[in-house]
C-alpha cells in the first residue's frame, strides 16, 4: 500500500470517529496546554527575579533571617535587628559607605477614596542612598522627620500615578495608614523594576521612628539590614566585619545570614528554575496519562477492527503497513490534541494576563509542547499498533 493511500485511509478513519478522537485527545490537550502555560509562568517568574535584582550593584550587602534556622519559620520570637546594632555595625566597619534598616508590614491604607492593603516600609535615614532612589517630585525625609517621629511619607511613582494622577499632584496630599494620617512629602522616580531587590515603584516609605511610635510594625515583621561597601573588592571584608559585630552583640546572630548581591541573584534564579522544572514535571505527568488513554482506546479500536485487519492482510498488506497505519492514527490524535492544546493555552495566557502574573510565553515553549504531544501519542500508540500488525489473517477473519 502506497503512503498516499495509507494517509488517505488514516484521514478517513479519523474523520469517521471525530468524537472518539476528540475525547481520546483530551489528555493530550490538557498536557500540551499545561506545558505552554507552566513554561510561560516559570520563565516569567525567572525573568521577574532577574529584573528585580538587575539594578543591584555588586557592592550591596544584605542581612536577613536564615529561615532554615527558624523553627516552623516563626519570626515572632526572633531577636530583631535594631538601629542601635546598625550604628555599631557602621562604626566598626570602615569598609561601608552607607547602611539602613527597613521593616515591612502590610496595612490598610487609604489613598484618596480608595482603601486597600499595601506594604508599608519603615526606614532609617540612609535608605535612599543604599537603594539608589531618585525623586521625581518633593523631598526625602529630613533629620527632623526622624527625630520628631513626624507623620510623613514617601511613595513610589506607580502609587502616585494610580491614586493621584501624577507625581506632582501627589506631593502634599494625605494618606491614612491604619488610623494614622500621613502627609506625602516626596514621590520616587519610577525605576521600572525592583531596584536593589526592592519594589520602590509600589512602595510607601515612612520614617523608622514614626513606624515604631505609631506601632505600625506587625508582630511578625522582621527588620532587614542593607549596606553598601566602598567597592566590590571590599565586600568580602565588609561581610566578615558585619558577621563579627553581630556575633559579639547578639545572642541569635546565627539565625541571620549575611549575603551579597551575587548570592541573591543566584538564589532567586535557582528558585525560579526549580519552580519551572516542578511545573513542567506536572505537565509531563498529565501528558503521560493522556498517552495511556490513547493506548487504551487504540486497543479497543483494534479489537473492533480485527476483521478489517484480516481483510487487509488477506489482500497482501504487510505487517509493517498495518503497524504504520495504526501508528499514524495514534500520531493524528497527538497532532489534533497538540493543536487544540496550543489554542487552549493561548486563551489561558490571555486570561492570566488580567491577573498581573508575570508571564513570558515563547515560541520554543509552544513548539516543545506540540512535539511532546506528538511523541507521547506515537510512543503509547506503538505497542497497540505492533499487536495489530502481529495478527494472523486467518485468526483476524474468523474473529466475531
Amino acid at each position: 500500500m502506497r503512503i498516499g493511500e495509507l494517509l488517505r485511509l488514516v484521514r478517513v478513519n479519523t474523520l469517521q470517529n471525530k468524537g472518539r478522537v476528540l475525547l481520546t485527545s483530551l489528555g493530550i490537550i490538557v498536557g500540551s496546554a499545561t506545558i505552554v502555560l507552566v513554561t510561560a509562568i516559570g520563565q516569567g517568574a525567572k525573568d521577574e527575579a532577574e529584573a528585580q535584582y538587575s539594578g543591584m550593584s555588586a557592592d550591596t550587602i544584605f542581612v536577613n533571617p536564615d529561615y532554615q534556622q527558624l523553627q516552623n519559620f516563626d519570626t515572632t520570637k526572633l531577636e530583631k535587628l535594631t538601629p542601635e546594632l546598625m550604628d555599631l555595625i557602621w562604626e566598626e566597619n570602615p569598609a561601608l559607605t552607607s547602611i539602613c534598616l527597613r521593616s515591612e508590614n502590610s496595612a490598610k491604607v487609604q489613598l484618596g477614596r480608595t482603601e486597600e492593603y499595601l506594604t508599608v516600609t519603615g526606614v532609617t535615614p540612609d535608605y535612599s542612598r543604599v537603594f539608589s532612589l531618585d525623586f521625581a517630585e518633593g523631598d526625602d525625609f529630613s533629620e527632623e522627620d526622624f527625630d520628631s517621629q513626624r507623620r510623613v511619607a514617601v511613595v513610589g511613582g506607580k502609587i502616585a500615578e494610580k491614586y493621584f494622577g501624577d507625581a506632582q499632584s501627589a506631593v502634599g496630599r494625605k494618606l491614612r495608614i491604619g488610623e494614622v494620617w500621613f502627609s506625602i512629602v516626596g514621590v520616587l522616580r519610577s525605576s521600572g523594576d525592583g531596584l536593589q531587590g526592592v519594589d520602590s515603584d509600589n512602595a510607601i516609605y515612612i520614617p523608622w521612628t514614626t513606624m515604631q511610635d505609631c506601632k505600625l510594625d506587625g508582630e511578625g515583621s522582621v527588620p532587614q539590614l542593607t549596606a553598601k561597601a566602598a567597592g566590590v573588592q571590599q565586600v568580602e571584608q565588609a561581610m566578615k566585619r558585619v558577621k563579627s559585630t553581630m556575633n559579639y552583640y547578639m545572642d541569635e546572630a546565627y539565625k541571620y545570614k549575611v549575603e551579597d548581591a551575587g548570592n541573591r541573584i543566584e538564589a532567586a534564579t535557582r528558585s525560579a528554575r526549580t519552580m519551572s522544572m516542578l511545573l513542567v514535571s506536572v505537565a509531563m505527568i498529565v501528558l503521560t496519562v493522556g498517552g495511556i488513554g490513547i493506548m487504551n482506546v487504540l486497543f479497543v479500536t483494534i479489537k473492533d477492527r480485527t476483521r478489517e485487519i484480516g481483510v487487509l492482510k488477506a489482500l497482501g498488506a504487510q505487517a509493517e503497513t498495518i503497524l504504520l497505519q495504526f501508528l499514524l492514527e495514534s500520531v493524528s490524535i497527538g497532532v489534533v490534541g497538540g493543536l487544540l492544546g496550543l489554542a487552549c493555552s493561548a486563551v489561558g495566557l490571555w486570561a492570566l494576563g488580567f491577573s498581573g502574573m508575570p508571564l513570558s510565553p515563547s515560541v520554543q515553549g509552544a513548539a516543545a509542547a506540540f512535539v511532546f504531544a506528538v511523541l507521547t501519542s506515537a510512543l503509547f500508540g506503538f505497542y497497540p499498533a505492533w499487536k495489530a500488525s502481529c495478527l494472523k489473517p486467518v485468526d483476524a477473519l474468523s474473529y466475531e
